[in-house]
């Protein structure tokens, strides 16, 4: 089955450009679109923006609340930085379980491989702080102005990386927390109402989750707004 841009939207809940729609039409022309190829060619519609340590507070709440065997579904992760971000923060925790989803193949490829270029002042000076873990790996460039940063042991630190599509339901469910932000807000209306079910369908009873600023609000019994410092979140009771 090939894919209109109408189909497109519809099956990844993305609300697509007119200059995103004129790139997936030239796609289409070299190679028709089926639902495995939506995830080889999001790249092309999605934005990958992400560095690291993006959302300190919020991870802060995450380190937190976590103990051992948490477990974590970071969706929409893009090329994995807030993921290794929180392993940082939870190096001490064990048998902990960080789980990084997107849509993109390309995204998730780059993510797995743990290899980051890292110019931001901010970027540098937290991951400075990790550098005497065995698992983070930081190399200054001869400008000094730049890091190269790898990350080993990906498995023994819990992490890992899948591409999933939330209009299909949750990547699983159980999760301690769910993370999703900077993801809602380019989604239709109907894209949101699906992706939001899927993220609350991935919680676990006293489990909680976390969205972004302008995201939709939960207005259902059994879930509680509560707050951290200024970080707004939702527990599910039952």
């Amino acid at each position: 089955m090939n894919y209109n841009p109408t189909d497109l939207i519809e099956k990844t809940g993305l609300n697509l450009n007119e200059k995103s729609i004129a790139i997936l039409h030239k796609e289409k022309k070299v190679h028709p679109l089926s639902p495995f190829d939506i995830h080889e060619v999001a790249h092309l519609f999605t934005n990958p923006e992400s560095y690291f340590f993006r959302n300190f507070s919020h991870l802060e709440l995450i380190k937190k609340i976590s103990t051992e065997k948490t477990s974590i579904w970071f969706a929409g992760c893009s090329t994995g930085q807030e993921v290794y971000s929180a392993s940082l923060m939870l190096a001490s925790i064990k048998n902990k379980m960080l789980v990084g989803t997107d849509l993109s193949k390309a995204y998730i490829d780059k993510a797995l491989s743990g290899s980051f270029f890292v110019f931001r002042k901010s970027e540098i000076k937290s991951l400075e702080k990790y550098k005497k873990l065995p698992q983070c790996h930081l190399n200054t460039n001869k400008n000094k102005k730049s890091v190269d940063v790898t990350f080993s042991a990906i498995r023994k630190e819990g992490i890992s990386f899948d591409i999933h599509n939330l209009m299909d339901g949750p990547y699983s469910k159980g999760f301690d927390v769910v993370f999703c932000r900077n993801v809602l807000l380019h989604m239709t209306i109907g894209g949101k109402k699906k992706a939001l079910c899927s993220l609350k369908d991935g919680v676990k009873v006293g489990g909680i989750l976390i969205l972004g600023d302008t995201d939709p609000h939960i207005f259902e019994d059994n879930w509680e707004r509560e707050k951290y410092q200024n970080v707004i979140f939702w527990k599910k009771k039952w």
